[in-house]
């Protein structure tokens, strides 16, 4: 004999929201399997009390109950089940790579994409549930509402206007702080508790802003992707050129993730060796690795129009270690008054313990004296064009 449908009061303001097909809970879990890409008549199916029968309950040992046995109505309930959810804020060429990126990690059961262009959106979300065959099990679901992202374990933002022939950077801010104004209002809303990683550009401004719109949150939940590719792009012209896995190489460009960002010399080492011998300055050579770095962006812009992949992957990286609760040590910019002599509250990289509540420490590098300079230098690039937004918020 076949068990009504169960009901739990607590869903029951859902239900109201989703299309009628049996008048119970199962609409419910009809439209979440079918929104993640499952088959309308299928799912329907497999959601009757009479229906075809493929499955069954576990089975108690004979002495375990004297109750008769009672299948449920459906195979799996999507309702209950555990998650580590992503959710990715902008479905330009940068949110696709990471959502393309943390797909091919396996490192999340959820993945959610929100965007403005709903159209847009629902093909990319069809593609990506099609290529979610050949990933471990990973339900991917878009809306252009935040609802969608509700209860994420890390919600990315990469939407932002794109800076219009003749604009000035202080008018582009100015429309990106108030797209961030709406996104980070919405997704508070639905995500409390969630770490807010920006890479809207530029994501140091773009981070200190959004920390101020959401005031009392706890700080480090809002932080910026700042120069976890930069360093990574450091490690990696350094480890190939001397022909080394880039897990031997160890320094970080800290600052502002753009040209005023400075590589930290007297933090790279090469198998525990410093690759920069102790008193001595940077010179010609380690100048002109920085500058790879630092022009880096550019040079792949000026070929193919944009950049999405490095820093797709760069996401993803801190996406594995947020949901991982891995206490990885990233650069990630974050408040750094008070760091090196910063009056300001403005937001730069340096080397941060990254976990699932978002920066939980920041290490208090020991920067040479030219070290400390450039870091200086680099926090008053960011506030001059920081404080002509900050003080009008």
């Amino acid at each position: 004999m076949s068990a009504s449908p169960p009901h739990s009061p607590n869903r029951s303001g859902l239900l109201s929201d989703v299309e009628k097909i049996f008048g119970d809970e199962r609409d419910l879990i009809a439209s979440r399997l079918i929104t993640e890409g499952g088959s309308k008549p299928l799912v329907i199916e497999n959601l009757k009390v009479r229906r075809r029968r493929y499955t069954h309950d576990p089975v108690g040992y004979s002495a375990s109950t004297n109750e008769p046995f009672q299948e449920a109505p459906f195979v799996s309930t999507p309702l209950d089940r555990y998650r580590k959810k992503v959710s990715i804020v902008g479905c330009g060429q940068v949110g696709l790579a990471v959502a393309f990126s943390i797909l091919n990690k396996e490192i999340c059961n959820s993945l959610v994409l929100v965007d403005v262009n709903g159209e847009r959106l629902e093909g990319e979300v069809l593609d990506f549930q099609q290529a979610s065959a050949f990933a471990k099990r990973c339900t991917v679901e878009g809306s252009t509402n935040f609802d969608v992202t509700r209860d994420s374990n890390l919600v990315i933002v990469t939407a932002g206007a794109k800076q219009k022939p003749g604009q000035s950077r202080l008018d582009l801010l100015d429309t990106n702080t108030k797209i961030l104004k709406s996104i980070v209002s919405q997704v508070l809303k639905y995500s409390p508790s969630s770490p807010i990683c920006i890479v809207s550009n530029p994501c140091d401004v773009m981070a200190a802003v959004a920390s101020k719109i959401a005031k009392d949150l706890p700080p480090g939940q809002i932080f910026g992707s700042g120069t976890v590719l930069d360093t990574g792009r450091f490690r990696q012209l350094i480890a190939s050129s001397l022909n080394l896995d880039i897990r031997s190489v160890t320094g970080y460009v800290i600052g502002e993730h753009g040209d005023s960002s400075l590589a930290v010399w007297s933090s790279v080492q090469n198998g525990g060796v410093k690759l920069l011998p102790p008193g001595n300055e940077p010179g010609d050579l380690e100048n002109a690795i920085h500058s790879e770095v630092v022009n880096a962006a550019g040079v792949v812009i000026a070929k193919k129009g944009y950049t999405n992949w490095a820093v797709g992957m760069a996401c993803a990286e801190i996406a594995e270690v947020v949901l991982g609760d891995l206490r990885l040590v990233l650069p990630v910019s974050t408040c750094v008054r008070g760091y090196a002599g910063v009056a300001e509250d403005v937001f730069l990289s340096v080397p941060c313990v990254v976990g699932s509540k978002g920066v939980i420490r920041v290490f208090d590098l020991e920067l040479t004296a030219s070290e400390t300079a450039l870091f200086k230098k680099s926090a008053s690039t960011v506030w001059d064009a920081q404080k002509e937004v900050w003080d009008r918020m």
